[in-house]
């Protein structure tokens, strides 16, 4: 796949960017499975809407010690839900400019003509599974022995809470909004990137799995929509 999109981003800064322009074009070379979908949804942006993400996503440049560059990707998962509200059939679909109001990310019409409104969210890699493999990276470059750390079973409770917690904020950008359509559907897209403990062990993924079919299930206000590894649902 040519990275069209993702390229004219590393092309649109007016002073050099070392940290975009030549790591992000070295990455999609190395990782291109990993960016494709990005690419896949940033094409099918037209170009007022492309404009604006690209600002946005120049401001979500800033690489955290710890998350890395979170920011960046969080912003790169808005985009895969305005793709879904595309092959949704969904027509006049717009980002909506952040402000001090707690708003969704994007508004459009559905083919019947009502309303629809998008909340992108991820649930990334804890915090402990980001030390876990910095650590690890920085041993094997060095030639020390790997950490070896115990697994605790099942769904654990600092996953269960974060995933009603983003759940609950996106609620609340979604209903906080007043669209002047009475007639509205709410739709909270989570891009899930799951510690690797829970992607290796069968059990563990299927009780995250079963997690997620619950709270869909039982949720009546909003739809929940949940993307990348937990493809099943």
């Amino acid at each position: 796949m040519k990275f069209i999109r993702l390229l004219e981003f590393c092309s649109s800064f007016s002073s050099s960017r070392e940290d975009i322009q030549n790591r992000l074009p070295k990455a999609l070379k190395q990782n291109p499975q990993v960016f494709e979908p990005y690419e896949k949804a940033l094409q099918k942006l037209d170009a007022e809407n492309w404009e604006l993400i690209k600002q946005k996503l120049k401001k979500r440049l800033i690489k955290h010690s710890l998350r890395g560059w979170s920011q960046f990707f969080e912003t790169l998962s808005e985009v895969k839900g305005f793709s879904y509200l595309i092959d949704e059939k969904c027509s006049s679909i717009k980002f909506i400019l952040e402000s001090s109001i707690s708003t969704p990310d994007m508004k459009g019409k559905q083919s019947n003509g009502n309303g629809v409104l998008l909340e992108s969210k991820v649930i990334g890699f804890s915090n402990d599974e980001r030390k876990y493999i910095l650590e690890n990276s920085e041993r094997l470059s060095s030639g020390q022995e790997l950490v070896i750390r115990k697994v605790e079973e099942g769904l654990s409770n600092g996953l269960g809470n974060k995933i009603r917690k983003t759940i609950e904020s996106a609620k609340v950008q979604l209903f906080s909004y007043k669209p002047s359509d009475a007639t509205i559907r709410r739709i909270i897209y989570l891009t899930v990137q799951l510690d690797i403990p829970y992607m290796l062990d069968p059990r563990k993924y299927a009780e995250v799995v079963n997690f997620f079919k619950r709270l869909i299930k039982n949720e009546t206000d909003v739809e929940i929509i949940v993307d990348r590894e937990i493809s099943t649902i």
